[in-house]
């Protein structure tokens, strides 16, 4: 922790004595409500993650960018986001709201395939991340916290190629390009990731592909893409600690549509629509590879997602409505309720789906924002129907005061809640024991907070208090051999995180920017009586210290420390009492050179070669080396 503290003095230091700009931080437009404002005017803790901090880092993946971002928490399963859970605030995977352009990419049957996301990671132009409840703005899975990946927009005629290599047989292959001519833009990627494994039973093959098709015309735009991911993966004691064959392969498609139009300077709206379908097979102990393929788990996904938003700028503030519809379905050996007929599986003899459920979701919301003097309110609701768990509202306010032209103060205060995942209500097996009379987990925040952007310093102060009803988790009681998904009582968590960016003008130091960030969180109630494997396996202190340096043209540095202190604790077996949680530190480096337009990097993930546990008994990767180059034509 001293180390975070002296960065932040130094950072104070450079903000107060700095002399002219040479480097100004950007100004971006956030999805933090309905009506879309400027980052520095929303009353919310937003982070931006832009597309320079990422190339930049010493990261290929987008877990590995997003293990830097604000009490983000992310827990892998292995290298190279291969199975990764996201959680924001001390929420859990699945808790955080995926997005891809605004769209919804979250899968019903578990939070564990949310970042199985077809989208290669060159096409990522930036990252928002929004801390917090949600509900009204984004729906029922925005309970702790929403991220939207934003893709590029190619303004230009291009083809970029790039390659990597590194530790444990680990190599990577990808191409970008895209063809732009009088306001059509048709682009596309394709990204190869593989590893032999830093242990026995790592190993993955994960293949991602994209192509979008954008027309743009004088009141807006229109815009046609398909994604599609592949990943084949070894698993080693991944969700039990004694079983080191365990296997898993999945794949996604996505489709997608959008339509932005302005009917006027006055109205505008936002047509989305999106069907997705995932598939996934998971081995517990290598089945499949014997005569027992009938305890491998097959599920498939459907989602289909229509949504419908408008904006109008009226004499009294801004405005903004609309509805969604999205439909979810899952076909499973193990989930769901008993099918009439039983349907085959995609690429495997005799083996069916026999089980299966669907629900529908409708919403219907309105915010208004309205502004007087240095004071602006943005409030609203969303009111939703479930066909499984009935109609609720979830109402919320923004409150901001512009103390000067960069700094401001807000408080918000939102209703979030989530529906049961269908693993949740269905999965019975060795390791769980489910529960379909699930209720949905509903919570109230109130955040307090202040932010600062100028043009070349950016920082934020927010304390947050989250009440939490009905919180679903797996539990582990005393004299019960399989754990249990359970509603449990109040979960009451309250935090303090801040965040600070100052781009630096010439030093001779050659340092151009550095980013801190921290966060604290604690719950109210402790694991007496039961083990929790996920709500009370938060986050306790979270830190994280970025430089970026530039010692001669063409060449670049940078390196990431992060320190992560856990609550909750892990159980390698029923007889053998539970273990805390040990807090650890990683740093990354990265170095890069460009010669025209070649860019070599060489890359070390976790330096120091630290042993450390994310999920309970899996070993996480040691040191990892990579070299890797990148051409753009």
């Amino acid at each position: 922790m001293k180390l975070i503290f002296s960065i932040l003095s130094i950072l104070f230091s450079f903000t107060l004595f700095a002399q002219q700009d040479t480097v100004r931080l950007q100004h971006f437009t956030v999805t933090a409500n309905i009506v879309q404002t400027e980052l520095k005017n929303t009353a919310r803790n937003v982070t931006i993650i832009d597309r320079e901090t990422i190339e930049a880092s010493p990261v290929k993946t987008l877990d590995a960018i997003l293990q830097y971002a604000m009490n983000v928490d992310v827990r892998s399963r292995g290298s190279f986001g291969v199975q990764a859970d996201i959680s924001i605030r001390g929420g859990h995977y699945d808790q955080t709201l995926i997005l891809v352009d605004g769209v919804k990419v979250n899968d019903p049957q578990t939070g564990h395939h949310s970042l199985n996301i077809p989208v290669p990671f060159s096409t990522i132009e930036k990252i928002e991340v929004l801390s917090g409840g949600a509900s009204r703005v984004f729906g029922p899975s925005a309970f702790s916290g929403v991220i939207n990946i934003i893709t590029k927009k190619p303004t230009k005629t291009y083809l970029g190629l790039m390659g990597s290599a590194g530790s444990y047989g680990t190599w990577q292959l990808g191409a970008n390009t895209a063809w732009v001519n009088d306001g059509l833009t048709v682009s596309a990627a394709f990204d190869q990731n593989q590893s032999d494994g830093y242990i026995a039973s790592t190993d993955f093959k994960k293949k991602t592909s994209s192509l979008k098709l954008d027309k743009t015309y004088r009141q807006g735009n229109i815009a046609v893409g398909y994604g599609y991911l592949s990943n084949d993966m070894g698993l080693s004691n991944a969700y039990h600690p004694k079983f080191y064959n365990q296997y898993e392969e999945v794949s996604a498609n996505l489709l997608t549509a959008a339509w932005k139009h302005a009917f006027s300077p006055k109205l505008s709206s936002t047509l989305l629509a999106n069907y997705r379908v995932h598939y996934d097979m998971y081995d517990f102990d290598n089945y499949r590879n014997t005569d027992r393929l009938a305890n491998l788990n097959f599920h498939r996904t459907n989602v289909f997602d229509i949504e419908w938003k408008f904006r109008s700028n009226n004499r009294f503030g801004q405005s903004a409505f609309g509805m969604e519809y999205r439909n979810e379905a899952v076909k499973s050996n193990r989930l769901g309720e008993n099918l009439d007929d039983k349907i085959d599986v995609r690429g495997w003899d005799n083996q069916f789906y026999t089980k299966g459920k669907t629900r529908d979701n409708y919403s219907l919301f309105v915010e208004h924002r309205k502004t007087w003097n240095k004071l602006n309110i943005s409030i609203g609701t969303l009111g939703n129907y479930n066909s499984q768990f009935g109609f609720s509202l979830y109402p919320g306010m923004d409150i901001g005061y512009t103390l000067n032209g960069t700094s401001k103060l807000y408080y918000s205060i939102n209703r979030s809640l989530r529906f049961p995942t269908f693993t949740e209500l269905y999965l019975n097996n060795s390791t769980v024991k489910a529960d379909p009379n699930l209720k949905p987990e509903k919570a109230l925040t109130n955040e307090i907070g202040f932010k600062t952007q100028k043009q070349r310093y950016s920082g934020n102060y927010a304390v947050f208090y989250t009440k939490t009803q009905d919180a679903l988790d797996k539990i582990k009681r005393p004299g019960v051999a399989v754990p249990a998904m359970e509603n449990i009582d109040n979960i009451n968590l309250l935090g303090f995180e801040t965040a600070h960016t100052l781009a630096l003008p010439k030093n001779k130091l050659t340092l151009k920017q550095i980013s801190v960030n921290f966060a604290w969180t604690a719950a109210d109630r402790k694991e007496e009586g039961f083990q929790s494997f996920y709500t009370l396996n938060y986050l306790k202190q979270k830190a994280s210290a970025g430089v970026f340096f530039e010692p001669f043209k063409n060449f670049t540095a940078s390196g990431w420390y992060t320190l992560k202190n856990r609550a909750g604790q892990y159980s390698w077996d029923a007889a053998t009492a539970p273990v805390d949680y040990r807090a650890f530190s990683l740093v990354d480096v990265r170095l890069a050179y460009q010669i025209q337009k070649f860019t070599i990097t060489l890359d070390a993930n976790n330096l120091l070669n630290e042993k450390y546990f994310e999920h309970g008994f899996v070993v996480q990767p040691p040191r990892w080396i990579s070299g890797g180059m990148r051409v753009n034509f």
